[in-house]
């Protein structure tokens, strides 16, 4: 099973291209769901869009590309960019993560409440455990945008 297949030649290896996909269906999902969207003029912001709740205030939104594996959407919770190759991690600067999976053709908003102390990945539970284990998952079911 690949994890982007997005061209017809095989697999998106290319991460820009990868964050771009992500984000392009996470827009059109919240888009559909009709929330209002608003993105930062600026690259250097540690957030890829904002939703405008209509109460005055504002969702700070990461955008992530997923991958399946073990029945689990998987998504890093840190970024790495230019020639500083140290994971950095999003606290405190994001609201929720926006993450696309082309294996589960899904979009999920997951709040960042919802993944505290999952460290540099998360995972978002699409198949059952092998063990009937339910203490403790994070169903993906949760956080599909509709």
């Amino acid at each position: 099973m690949s994890n982007c297949q997005f061209e017809p030649e095989g697999t998106v290896r290319d991460t820009t291209s990868r964050g771009d996909i992500a984000e392009f269906q996470v827009v059109a999902a919240l888009i559909r769901q009709g929330r209002r969207l608003l993105r930062p003029l600026s690259l250097a912001s540690r957030y890829d869009l904002l939703i405008d709740n209509a109460d005055g205030t504002f969702t700070r939104i990461q955008c992530k590309s997923g991958v399946l594996r073990n029945g689990c959407v998987l998504f890093r919770l840190y970024s790495v960019s230019g020639h500083d190759t140290r994971a950095k991690p999003y606290d405190g600067q994001v609201d929720a993560f926006g993450v696309y999976c082309a294996d589960t053709s899904a979009t999920y908003l997951v709040p960042v409440e919802a993944i505290a102390g999952c460290g540099q990945m998360a995972a978002l539970r699409v198949e059952p455990t092998r063990n009937g284990q339910r203490r403790g998952i994070r169903s993906a079911a949760e956080f599909v945008i509709a």
